[in-house]
């Protein structure tokens, strides 16, 4: 039984990239270039006081990034596409005007207020330069979506800071200020008419800042595989299992692949891209990608896919 259980499977599979190979063949030539977006002023926001549980995010993450790719000859290869900050009309595609106001308003605030207002979220702090530092990670990330969406690039990156995919509609956390990835999402769909988003979360932790602003949005397929451990890994919220597979409208297009095992390599990764995304983004044919990468700077955190 087993036997015939795996030769279904391979069937199965062997039928969707079939199908991707008849779409393939009916779409137009792909546009050639990768694109890559990068701007040092994103690394103006720093720590200001003493937080062990912040320490770890610090404009290095960004800057090593860069660096590497210079040294492997990758970035000399890259279309380089200028930064902009988001407006606050696009900021509010995802968040709360309300919130919105409450980030701007950090700019003019002292160390003792920044560090106040850091105390009423999770795992976040500020900085005065956190506004315009984080619009302009929104904005590189818009700018990445028009460049491949009218055909200027084939694919790209965008290096930006503050992170996004844990930050929700009324709140920071997790670092993040803006969801870069979830306002792309929604740019897209607005700006540029598409149908269907897919979001490969692959971060060691689970966005669920993302998750929760899609999770009744058919329109969206978001994706994760992330640390669980059982729950006992950040965010450690059930809400991150297998069985968080969206709600109302949006039920089956939130997709949670939970690691309870520390260690998981190139195999691991592999292994569910090949059989669990990628027949998903097949069969639903999606129009475009959108990735929120892995945390480098963080040895601890037990996964090591290169």
């Amino acid at each position: 039984m087993r036997g015939t259980g795996e030769a279904a499977r391979t069937r199965s599979l062997r039928a969707s990239a079939a199908r991707g190979a008849a779409m393939a063949e009916k779409r137009p030539p792909r546009p050639q270039g990768t694109a890559l977006i990068y701007d040092e002023a994103m690394t103006r926001v720093r720590l200001l006081w003493v937080d062990p549980e912040c320490a770890i995010e610090v404009p290095e993450r960004l800057t090593s990034t860069y660096a590497r790719l210079c040294q492997r000859g990758l970035a000399q290869r890259c279309v380089r596409l200028p930064v902009r900050e988001a407006t606050e009309e696009e900021l509010e595609m995802v968040h709360s005007p309300e919130y919105v106001a409450v980030v701007k308003g950090t700019q003019a605030m002292s160390k003792k207020e920044l560090q106040t207002l850091a105390q009423q979220y999770d795992a976040v702090y500020f900085h005065p330069s956190t506004f315009p530092c984080a619009r302009m990670a929104v904005g590189a990330t818009l700018q990445l979506v028009d460049a491949i969406l009218t055909g200027a690039v084939g694919n790209g990156m965008a290096l930006v800071r503050p992170p996004g995919h844990h930050s929700q509609r009324d709140a920071a956390n997790g670092f993040c200020v803006f969801n870069n990835v979830a306002i792309a999402a929604e740019y897209a769909k607005r700006r540029h008419g598409l149908q269907r988003v897919l979001i490969v979360d692959w971060d060691i932790h689970h966005g669920q800042g993302t998750q929760r602003i899609f999770e009744n949005d058919p329109s969206v397929l978001y994706f994760s595989w992330h640390r669980y451990e059982h729950q006992s890994f950040w965010p450690r919220l059930q809400e991150s299992d297998y069985n968080a597979v969206g709600q109302g409208p949006g039920r089956g297009f939130t997709i949670n692949v939970p690691w309870n095992k520390t260690g998981m390599r190139n195999a691991d990764y592999v292994s569910v891209f090949l059989h669990v995304l990628l027949p998903l983004a097949i069969e639903l044919d999606l129009t475009l990608a959108l990735g929120t990468p892995r945390a480098r700077w963080r040895p601890r955190l037990s996964a090591s896919p290169t």
